[in-house]
């Protein structure tokens, strides 16, 4: 008796693997369950991560408005010095690069550690950096030294062009003769002069710029403003007024007087002249400006975090589009064209498919691979959880109603006709009005449903079996009605529950991807339908391609392998099918 059982149970495996295509679509189904189980090993990032991501970004203000280039590389840029139409800029890992002839050219790395500053001194090229790193550049090659251990971030040229004014964290401020650095000097702290701050506070000093009268101009947190003097043989620092004390972060002074500060908030602070005041000018946008420029032109340029670019154009400030928001810390006129650089660390949004990001990114920065990795968790989920509640239901139901016949089986049939009565969409849409969308208002709107086929399929076969003489020889046995429906006439239905276990197994991953689709799904789960659901609320999905296509690809490949299990199965409930 039991072998025969067990031979029953065992057909529905006989015949997914007597037949290719229920073959195939079960390694697929099977290769979708790993993948699902082993998700946190299989995903490559945390899918509600926002990922970041920094490069040497830059970009070119042309007749057509700013336009993003190809990065330069995966270190980002800081800081940009230009004359004429040549240009350095410098970066992360000692990364210095020299504009020249329409192309940037990497220069000799001497150092590891992140440049902050860049000036052009002549014919050489200085930059300086975190932990006191000053780097020199010339026609005999290049060369690193340290000046102090604090960080510096600005560097200019003083004295007519015969030394060096750096500036960094702690107010810290260095006078250094340029004949130092010319002479072969590996030491630089030893030959040069630490200027003393009347401030005092140990604030950090982000900016320098020289101005037409031979001074220089120093400015940094929380208002900071120095002035420097050529006076005695290193020079006086005096204190400096300016009408605002928020962040500086960017200087510019061009040749006849007109100068440029920009800090955090939109700060614009802007001179007219040598002998003019400051004024504050109101500004378009109140993210961070890291980078200035002015002209004599009354033109200046201002950019900063998030991809803001701002250009005044006589009169006021206008924000120019740019269709980035990666972050850009300098700007410069290079010939007759602008060039900002950056970035910062940046959240890569929206990013098209990418050896880093296989699927690419949502609205949010969000990895997709990650993403439709663990959308495959909740999918399984809902579609065995599902189908094992309906086929429970569905059989039971069945069974009690082909068994008892008569007023049970009318009873239980009308109930059938009304659940058949009741569309699914909207039943889910009162289900999630009167409970908190979650998994078990999912699983229970698709079970609740959808056993009514499979109630009367079960009741069909069980009218039959019902009068079959091993159930009367139960009956004179003395056999309860419970042992026989369920030791005597369940075994023999039960090759067609696995068939109905398959097919709706396919139906319940699709109600799913329904109800997620539509928002009605577990608002903190991750699954194919909620990120088809994301994208249309986003706007991108006619745009960002690869955020349809994967869980879409996903749904359709997992409901046809179910489905071609399900065909191989058919043989089950449709005997004619075995001879062919």
């Amino acid at each position: 008796m039991r072998s025969r059982y067990l031979a029953q149970a065992l057909m529905p495996l006989r015949l997914v693997l007597s037949d290719r295509l229920a073959l195939t679509g079960l390694v697929i189904l099977l290769a979708v369950i790993v993948m699902a189980l082993a998700a946190p090993l299989v995903a490559t990032h945390d899918p509600r991560a926002i990922v970041e991501r920094t490069e040497g970004s830059w970009m070119v203000l042309g007749p057509e408005g700013w336009r993003l280039q190809s990065a330069l590389g995966d270190e980002p840029l800081y800081a940009m010095a230009a004359l004429g139409g040549e240009a350095f800029a410098v970066g992360a890992e000692g990364l210095v690069v020299h504009w020249a002839d329409g192309a940037w050219t990497e220069q000799p790395r001497v150092t590891a550690a992140t440049l902050r500053g860049v000036a052009l001194a002549g014919d050489a090229v200085v930059a300086v950096g975190e932990h006191g790193t000053v780097v020199w550049y010339d026609a005999s090659g290049a060369r690193a030294a340290t000046l102090g251990s604090a960080d510096l971030n600005a560097v200019t040229v003083v004295d007519g062009g015969a030394a060096l004014l750096v500036v960094g964290d702690e107010e810290a401020v260095w006078h250094l003769p340029l004949a130092v650095i010319e002479d072969g000097a590996e030491e630089f702290e030893a030959l040069a002069t630490a200027l003393t701050s009347p401030v005092g506070r140990g604030m950090v000093l982000s900016a320098v710029a020289t101005d037409v009268d031979g001074s220089a101009i120093l400015v940094g947190e929380r208002g900071l403003a120095l002035r420097w003097t050529p006076d005695g043989e290193a020079g006086e620092l005096s204190q400096y007024r300016l009408p605002t004390f928020r962040d500086f972060n960017g200087l510019s002074i061009d040749a006849g007087g007109r100068a440029l500060i920009v800090g955090e908030r939109g700060t614009l602070l802007r001179r007219e002249g040598a002998d003019a005041a400051w004024v504050e000018d109101p500004s378009p946008d109140a993210r961070a400006l890291r980078g200035a420029w002015i002209g004599a032109d009354r033109e200046a340029l201002a950019v900063g975090r998030n991809g803001v670019a701002l250009r005044f154009d006589g009169a006021a400030w206008l924000r120019e589009p740019t269709g980035t928001e990666r972050h850009f810390r300098g700007v410069a006129m290079v010939g007759d064209a602008a060039i900002a650089i950056g970035s910062d660390p940046f959240v890569d949004k929206l990013a098209p498919p990418s050896s880093q990001h296989w699927f690419g990114t949502d609205h949010l920065g969000r990895d997709l691979y990650s993403q439709n990795v663990y959308g495959s968790r909740i999918a399984l989920l809902v579609g065995f959880l599902g189908a094992s509640l309906v086929v429970l239901i569905g059989a039971n139901v069945g069974l009690i109603a082909g068994y008892y016949r008569g007023r049970t089986d009318t009873v239980l049939m009308r109930i059938v006709d009304v659940m058949y009565g009741i569309p699914f969409e909207p039943f889910a849409m009162i289900l999630v009005l009167l409970f908190d969308p979650s998994l078990t208002i999912v699983i229970l709107a698709i079970s609740l449903l959808t056993w009514r086929t499979v109630a009367r399929l079960i009741r069909s076969q069980v009218l039959s079996l019902a009068e079959r003489p091993f159930v009367k020889a139960a009956r004179v046995a003395g056999a309860s009605d419970l042992r026989i429906m369920y030791l005597h006439i369940a075994p023999n239905v039960l090759p067609l529950v696995f068939l109905e276990l398959a097919i709706i197994l396919g139906a319940s991953i699709i109600a799913e991807a329904t109800l997620s689709f539509l928002g009605l799904g577990p608002p903190q789960s991750i699954s194919w339908g909620g990120i088809l659901h994301n994208a249309r609320l986003s706007g991108a999905w006619r745009t960002a391609w690869w955020w349809n296509l994967p869980p879409g690809a996903f749904i359709m490949i997992t409901v046809m392998a179910v489905f071609f299990i399900s065909r191989a199965l058919e043989v089950i409930a449709n005997p004619r099918l075995r001879g062919r």
